[in-house]
């Protein structure tokens, strides 16, 4: 009786550093992530103002739809411009999985699988083992290591076509928040001028005059 509390004692132990521990991580990463984000569209935005800097100083639009959809059909090319090598990457992967699928006759060849696959360079884990913390079910443990990375010739494909999906789809992803940063740069810089400049260039009300005082 009293081992078996002492047992369940510690299986709570478990599961509350290993919910501690995952939490610390996720709080962590968010947070890499959250600066990350914000280290890029302000970076982008930079490059926004940058990119009009010439028309803004110039004057060259007097009105701010014109203004917009100049700095919208720029901003499209600096896309274009940037995510064209991560998009070539992608396609490239992919008709060479369509060759691969044709010569080898694997159709439907799943790159991540276990046997000829890049899943042979992961870690494969068992269940994770779990106990009941007042009434709920946590992970109290670790998981048994059930098979090891090893290398297999056959996945050789594999081990070069999910990076460069992964290289190509990340590539691709920052290229896309890049292009969101500077519409919401330019939509700022748009605001900025014209509606200012609308507020500034208003008539100044007249006084009206005391027809008493003439």
């Amino acid at each position: 009786m009293i081992y078996a509390a002492i047992k369940l004692s510690e299986n709570t132990k478990k599961a509350l550093i290993i919910l501690f521990l995952i939490f610390i991580i996720l709080f962590v990463l968010i947070g890499y992530i959250s600066l990350a984000v914000q280290g890029v569209m302000k970076k982008q935005g930079t490059k926004a103002d940058e990119m009009l800097s010439d028309v803004v100083r110039a004057e060259y639009f007097d009105k701010e739809k014109p203004f917009r959809k100049f700095a919208w059909k720029k901003n499209m090319k600096v896309f274009y411009y940037e995510a064209r090598v991560p998009f070539l990457i992608l396609l490239g992967a992919w008709f060479t999985y369509l060759l691969f699928c044709l010569f080898t006759g694997k159709w439907g060849y799943n790159p991540l699988n276990r046997v000829d696959g890049f899943g042979t360079l992961l870690f494969e884990f068992g269940e994770w083992p779990k106990e009941k913390f007042f009434g709920i079910t946590l992970i109290s443990g670790w998981p048994e290591v059930v098979a090891k990375p090893r290398f297999v010739p056959l996945a050789i494909f594999s081990y070069i076509f999910v990076p460069a999906n992964i290289v190509g789809i990340g590539w691709f992803l920052f290229c896309t928040q890049a292009y969101i940063a500077r519409v919401i740069r330019i939509r700022k810089i748009a605001r900025g001028i014209y509606r200012k400049k609308l507020v500034q260039d208003e008539p100044t009300p007249i006084a009206p005059t005391d027809s008493n005082s003439i």
